[in-house]
């Protein structure tokens, strides 16, 4: 089944961003109250926070720089969604002391091995023609008058 908004946000680099900060963010949050409400154990804390969540992280932050290249934007956002959520709320704080230290070199690894993968000149390609784009010179040149 083809779904033609999954293709647009897959193209789009900042709608690829957006969709994997909400999917980053609706992924920690989740293991967060498995570890704290559904499962408090030692256990699932360990499994949780020492692989599933680096490992997940890892996956979505390289995936992205490998199709779209390092985003400025992308980084900073995902470090300053981690320290308010670690400054807010008292949950976030209590899971793990270092969470904001294996979040941040989770998304420094993924995001410098996936450029490093990343397709240079087809992330140079679609800049170009994004600036095209804005610039407007990216429609073809057809004349006024009509020769015929």
């Amino acid at each position: 089944m083809y779904v033609k908004g999954f293709d647009k946000i897959r193209q789009s680099e900042e709608l690829s961003a957006a969709a994997v900060f909400v999917l980053w963010l609706i992924f920690g949050i989740g293991l967060i109250l498995l570890t704290d409400k559904v499962i408090p154990s030692i256990l699932t804390l360990m499994l949780s926070f020492g692989f599933i969540y680096p490992a997940g992280c890892l996956v979505m932050f390289f995936r992205l720089c490998k199709r779209h290249g390092v985003m400025w934007y992308f980084p900073t956002a995902v470090i300053i969604a981690t320290v308010l959520l670690y400054t807010l709320w008292g949950t976030y704080r209590a899971i793990i002391p270092n969470l904001i230290v294996m979040t941040v070199l989770c998304l420094l690894f993924g995001c410098g091995i996936g450029s490093c993968f990343a397709d240079k000149e087809a992330v140079r390609a679609y800049r170009e023609q994004r600036r095209q784009k804005k610039l407007g010179e990216d429609k073809p040149y057809s004349s006024i008058i009509d020769d015929k």
